[in-house]
């Protein structure tokens, strides 16, 4: 097992929650940007795998793909803040796991479409957490329980029985589910430390890879004629 340095102190509750989406903690990095640099050098040298088997960042939609403030790419919310990456994609591409895992949830929400979350225990924290990808806006998902272990999953508190995920295993196709732009498919990609009982950990999945900071184009744009404009152009591909 991998064990990386506790978490919890060093994150703060995600700025401008939607009411309608989940509480999330992230990273303090204005407080602690010594502590975030090297927390996420640990998390590159473990070398994840690209979800789309080519370099991520080749896909990464820069107006409000990258994690942090943005323009919602939907509502056209400003300054809303993103909590994983979007990638631009064509549709009916496959989306593979980005480490060995064990699947979690396979199912529908009306925010994430046809999702896939996924649990790598070979990854904690010393405060508790475990490392979860998250995989959403798939046109179904590919690997999943049938109904009788459902039903052993509810009985024991989802912890049995256990079904892993490699690498190789296509989890679905990029499509449109969920809350995601109309006629561009693509993926999100959501990576988070998750504890029982505990607000989720989301982290910056670029900088998991890269430990590099992108900032959204639409970061910082405020005004509505700013933002219909950008909307009025063909977004990136």
């Amino acid at each position: 097992m991998i064990l990386l340095p506790p978490i919890y102190n060093s994150s703060m509750p995600r700025p401008h929650r939607p009411n309608f989406e989940e509480t999330y903690l992230v990273p303090d990095t204005e407080k602690y940007p010594e502590f975030w640099n090297k927390f996420y050098d640990y998390v590159t040298s473990l070398k994840f795998h690209s979800p789309v088997l080519r370099n991520i960042k080749n896909y990464i939609n820069p107006l409000f793909g990258y994690f942090g403030y943005r323009v919602h790419p939907v509502t056209k919310e400003p300054r809303y803040f993103h909590t994983g990456v979007s990638l631009d994609l064509k549709s009916g591409r496959k989306i593979h796991a980005i480490l060995p895992g064990i699947l979690e949830y396979s199912g529908f929400g009306a925010i994430n479409g046809h999702y896939v979350l996924i649990s790598h225990p070979q990854i904690q924290t010393e405060d508790g957490y475990v490392l979860h990808s998250m995989y959403c806006h798939l046109k179904k998902p590919l690997v999943k329980f049938n109904s009788y272990q459902k039903m052993l999953r509810e009985i024991s508190l989802g912890s049995y029985p256990e079904l892993p995920i490699e690498t190789k295993a296509i989890l679905g196709t990029a499509s449109t589910s969920g809350l995601s732009r109309d006629h561009y498919p693509g993926l999100y990609l959501q990576l988070s430390f998750r504890k029982f009982g505990e607000t989720p950990i989301v982290i910056d999945p670029l900088r998991a890879y890269f430990n590099e900071i992108i900032v959204n184009e639409t970061a910082n744009m405020l005004s509505q004629k700013s933002i219909e404009r950008v909307f009025k152009k063909k977004s990136p591909k």
